[in-house]
């Protein structure tokens, strides 16, 4: 998995205990079932960052833009739906109005987003969250209208019951969540096999997700036990026995999307997420083209 040097995961306790007390041997998921599968991921990026200035406040901030989009898969892939949003964040609570750039024959409107924080990161990661709250609301539209599985690239955004299974396909290591008793057995998974269930309980919150780890492409020797290896996360709303059929189907079904080696997050970046953000990186627009509109825009101002 790749490691996260930033914590962004809220500390959660884990019960491993909720499928079965036998954490000796991996659970084979068998064969994958056909069906369709849908995932979802977004991108954003940084067009320019800024300094703000009212009465004597100064704000970091930045220009900011962000894509989430779907891939069809039943057989053959195909992009499905996305939308682009562009946003400006200033942090020390302070808040821009809504800005319109020209770039060429197009206006780029910049939405205006406000973060509490005076961190230096602080806008990065507002611009994140946006990023993150249109990848859920994505999820949940598809998951309400076609009845194909649902795969969100990273944790699992909203907790709401969907008529679709949803399923967070996490590829980054920010928390150890077990014990080393338990742990010992991501080290010997195979592709198509995956841990049994555990809880993630949040302090003073009940029961939010069941997950489990599963690896997706056999270790290599110059690897790390920990490369290959995703966590995957569905809503405790579920039921046990539902979690459990998910996690044997999903464990079963991603080795054959296991991402390309040509991607520097290989093999845990899947084949379809890394095709979706290429993508939806194209459809943001030409970075160089916008970081010069918003220059234009800022200079007669005294930017």
């Amino acid at each position: 998995m790749g490691f996260e040097a930033r914590i962004d995961e809220t500390p959660a306790s884990a019960d491993p205990s909720v499928e079965t007390e036998d954490w000796s041997r991996a659970i084979d998921c068998g064969r994958p079932e056909p069906g369709t599968v849908w995932f979802i991921d977004g991108v954003r990026r940084v067009e320019l960052r800024v300094l703000a200035e009212d009465q004597g406040h100064r704000a970091l901030g930045l220009f900011g833009s962000y894509a989430v989009g779907a891939v069809r898969c039943d057989g053959r892939a195909s992009f499905g739906p996305h939308e682009i949003g562009r946003t400006i964040v200033l942090g020390g609570g302070m808040r821009a109005e809504r800005i319109e750039i020209a770039c060429g024959p197009h206006v780029l409107a910049y939405e205006p987003t406000t973060e509490t924080g005076t961190d230096p990161d602080a806008p990065l990661f507002g611009l994140q969250r946006r990023m993150q709250r249109a990848e859920a609301a994505l999820a949940a539209r598809t998951a309400a209208e076609d009845d194909g599985l649902v795969l969100t690239d990273g944790r699992l955004g909203f907790l709401d019951a969907t008529s679709s299974p949803v399923v967070g396909v996490v590829k980054r290591f920010v928390r150890a969540y077990l014990g080393p008793e338990h742990d010992a057995l991501l080290a010997r998974l195979a592709p198509g096999e995956r841990t049994p269930l555990f809880a993630l309980v949040y302090q003073g919150q009940p029961l939010e997700r069941y997950a489990w780890y599963l690896r997706v492409v056999p270790s290599r020797p110059a690897w790390h036990d920990r490369a290959g290896l995703l966590r995957c996360e569905v809503r405790a709303g579920v039921g046990l026995e539902e979690a459990r059929a998910l996690a044997d189907r999903v464990s079963a079904l991603l080795p054959g999307f296991a991402g390309r080696a040509t991607d520097p997050r290989f093999p845990q970046n899947l084949a379809p997420v890394g095709g979706l953000e290429s993508w939806l990186q194209h459809r943001m627009g030409h970075r160089g083209l916008i970081r010069r509109a918003i220059t234009a825009w800022l200079t007669p101002q005294g930017g």
